[in-house]
C-alpha cells in the first residue's frame, strides 16, 4: 500500500485516534501534531493492518482530514524546510530545524525561481508584514 494512498492515509488517522485515549498529555501532544512517540506502535505495518482492518473510502482526503495531525506534511514530505524534531513542549512539542540555505533550496525546488527572485519575494513579503 503507497504511503500518501486514501486509505493508508485514513487508517493512520484511526490508529493515531486510538492512540490519543490511551496517551500521557506529552504522548498526546506529539500525536496531535502527528509524531509518534513509540515507533513500535505506530509504523508502517500498523498502519497498513488497519488499512486492511477496515474498508476506506478512495475519495480524496477533506479539507479537515489533511489539516489533522499532521497529514498534509505526510502527502508532502517536500514542503518541509527542514528536519522535524521534538522537544519537552506541550504546546509545541515538534520543531523545525533548518537554516535559510534548506529554505531557500526547498522553495527553488517548488518553483522556478532564480535566487535574485526568491530574495526579492522575501523583501516584498518583509515590507508587507511590517505595514500591517
Amino acid at each position: 500500500m503507497h504511503k500518501v494512498s486514501p486509505t493508508y492515509l485514513r487508517a493512520r488517522l484511526d490508529l493515531i485516534r486510538e492512540k490519543l485515549t490511551t496517551a500521557t498529555d506529552i504522548q498526546a501532544a506529539l500525536l496531535r501534531n502527528g509524531v509518534y512517540y513509540d515507533q513500535k506502535s505506530i509504523d508502517q505495518k500498523a498502519i497498513e493492518q488497519k488499512a486492511k482492518s477496515k474498508q476506506y473510502p478512495q475519495t480524496p482526503l477533506s479539507f479537515t482530514e489533511l489539516c489533522t495531525f499532521n497529514t498534509w506534511f505526510v502527502l508532502h514530505p517536500e514542503k518541509v524546510c527542514g528536519v522535524e524534531k521534538t522537544n519537552s513542549s506541550k504546546e509545541f512539542p515538534v520543531t523545525i530545524q533548518g537554516d535559510k540555505s534548506k529554505i531557500l533550496s526547498t522553495i527553488q525546488k517548488q518553483e522556478s525561481y532564480s535566487l535574485i527572485e526568491i530574495e526579492a519575494l522575501a523583501l516584498e513579503y518583509e515590507l508587507q508584514i511590517n505595514q500591517l
